[in-house]
């Protein structure tokens, strides 16, 4: 657990590193799109810098020691057959965890981790970047794969061996957070959270049109 710490701590460092690098860019394109700076909408770009950098910490990066992990193991571990981890938690079960113990039960926290991961790239994807729901849906499966994959080969030959074990759970969690995030964007966008309430920049003669309410908000009131 300490090691997911340290890649979450990695994650944010680099993602801070990310945002101070387009932050001056991103402030030009502010003031000439609405003609003034949004601060609020320059932390939106921060999270998400963050989130992103967070992702490919927790997902990636190996959260073990390399060479320990590839001398017990040749090339990647893969576990192809869905439902694992309702085999996993009947095993805890089987041992004699109560109930309430297998809510907390390793399996269990894993399967929801997956879950929360993709909940915001879902809601960027739909309220940020105005995506169907299908096609939010569509882009966190195709990234899901790609993480997985990344893990089996071992980014790819960049470590010795797969430093991670790529499960097909994970791709079907991953692409349920993913939806519900999707679902959840239009919430977002009637909280007018930075970045998912869209602006119209200024016109030709520098007036600033009215804030362009979301497709996806329009459909929730009908």
């Amino acid at each position: 657990m300490n090691e997911f710490l340290r890649l979450g701590v990695v994650g944010v460092v680099g993602g801070l590193g990310v945002f101070a690098i387009i932050l001056a860019p991103s402030v030009l394109l502010q003031r000439h799109r609405f003609g003034r700076v949004r601060p609020l909408r320059l932390v939106g770009v921060a999270v998400i810098c963050i989130y992103t950098m967070t992702m490919a910490g927790l997902t990636v990066a190996p959260a073990y020691e390399i060479a320990e992990t590839c001398s017990n193991r040749a090339g990647g571990e893969l576990r192809p057959y869905p439902f694992n981890t309702l085999l996993q938690l009947l095993e805890v079960h089987a041992d004699g965890t109560s109930l309430p113990g297998l809510l907390v039960s390793w399996p269990v926290l894993q399967l929801a981790a997956n879950v929360v991961l993709f909940m915001p790239l879902g809601a960027v994807l739909r309220g940020v970047f105005r995506l169907e729901v299908t096609n939010s849906l569509a882009i966190g499966v195709m990234l899901s794969v790609l993480i997985e994959a990344t893990q089996y080969t071992g980014a790819w030959g960049l470590y010795p061996c797969g430093v991670r074990i790529a499960d097909i759970d994970d791709v079907f969690a991953n692409s349920l957070g993913a939806l519900l995030g999707a679902f959840f964007a239009p919430v977002l966008t009637r909280l007018r959270v930075p970045l998912f309430v869209h602006e119209r920049p200024l016109d030709d003669d520098g007036r600033r049109d009215r804030p362009q309410q979301d497709d996806s908000d329009r459909d929730a009131r009908h």
